[in-house]
């Protein structure tokens, strides 16, 4: 997920006005930095009423409470992520009337988060996540230079998903959970597209959360068979698209080496980029080209031609030439000049 400084910063103010600004189709930053401490439980509370999501704040003992947090509304489904020193409470009697019967599952990123519902006291882990009731009474306390992964969604969109909900709730889940796993690098890259992305496309993001949500939760066997062939594969396919962002570089990135580390066969991921139209190897070289793409068409960087092919994962520098050309119609060399910037004369 992107750092929170790039994401735009709501105004209490402004979202408390007599006249609400209207609802955010991308991710909105709450930071009270600037607001007196004293004043800045009430105001998260009151911020988040408007959004439909009702808390007690509070500061945590012996510490200040400091809030950095940015949401993500999803039709059906709401992402948040950030950092929290506080301590909060929900299902209290005096806000039970405007609770939605919603289920919120909570992911450890970093520092400390501790839950407490229906009886049990759960400390997590790093990576270790919960999913509670929204309307049963908790307290959470997320303590020192924590960061975390909130999903919050409607029960009654999981509960046919998942066989013996009423089991599930305030139980840890292990960071080894493959489906956890998934919906963290999942969620990443979602973030950065939905904004973007049209209603259908929004829609899909959603269809396979709530997927991994049902496989980390227990679903039962059909419907884990329709999630393992739809979300499970969509977040996998994804995760290894970004691990293959990251290796563009590499000239011995292959198949058999991201099996072995995302844990599937490499007949597998040759299936799920056939499923999209490509291959396995064709995909490296498009992106392997659009990388090189951007860098010669930026007017500040200045490597030779050969400097690109290698950075971009290109070994044999005539291959390269041929393939640029192929895709864009011009050579490399001719991209540079068009992209440095007219100076004038003076």
């Amino acid at each position: 997920m992107p750092g929170l400084a790039q994401i735009p910063t709501l105004s209490p103010l402004a979202m408390l006005a007599a006249t609400p600004p209207p609802r955010p189709t991308g991710p909105v930053r709450f930071c009270f930095d600037d607001m007196p401490e004293r004043e800045r439980p009430t105001l998260l509370r009151e911020c988040f009423a408007r959004v439909g999501v009702h808390y007690d704040f509070s500061a945590p003992q012996d510490a200040p409470f400091d809030v950095d947090l940015a949401l993500n509304p999803l039709p059906g489904l709401l992402v948040g992520v950030g950092r929290l020193q506080a301590l909060r409470t929900r299902g209290r009697r005096e806000l039970a009337a405007q609770i939605r019967d919603d289920a919120a599952l909570l992911m450890n990123l970093r520092g400390s988060h501790r839950v407490e519902q229906r009886g049990q006291d759960i400390v997590l882990g790093a990576g270790e996540a919960v999913l509670t009731s929204c309307s049963d009474h908790s307290t959470i306390v997320h303590g020192g230079d924590s960061e975390m992964l909130v999903l919050r969604l409607p029960k009654a969109a999981l509960a046919p998903l998942v066989d013996g909900m009423d089991d599930r709730w305030a139980q840890r889940i292990p960071s080894d959970v493959p489906a956890l796993r998934l919906l963290r690098s999942y969620l990443m890259l979602a973030w950065d597209s939905q904004a973007q992305a049209g209603s259908q496309a929004q829609q899909s993001i959603v269809t396979h959360a709530y997927d991994l949500l049902a496989m980390m939760m227990g679903a039962g066997r059909d419907i884990a068979a329709m999630a393992q062939a739809r979300g499970m594969t969509a977040a996998r396919l994804n995760a290894i698209k970004q691990d293959i962002e990251r290796g563009l570089a590499l000239q011995n990135l292959s198949v058999a080496g991201l099996a072995l580390r995302h844990r599937c066969t490499a007949r597998s991921i040759q299936r799920m980029f056939e499923a999209e139209g490509t291959t396995f190897t064709d995909y490296v070289l498009a992106q392997r080209l659009v990388r090189a793409h951007r860098l010669l068409s930026d007017p500040h960087r200045r490597e030779k031609i050969s400097a690109v092919a290698l950075d971009c994962g290109f070994g044999d520098v005539s291959y390269f030439n041929r393939a640029f050309r192929r895709r864009y119609g011009v050579a490399p060399s001719d991209v540079r000049p068009r992209a440095r910037p007219d100076t004038g004369s003076g």
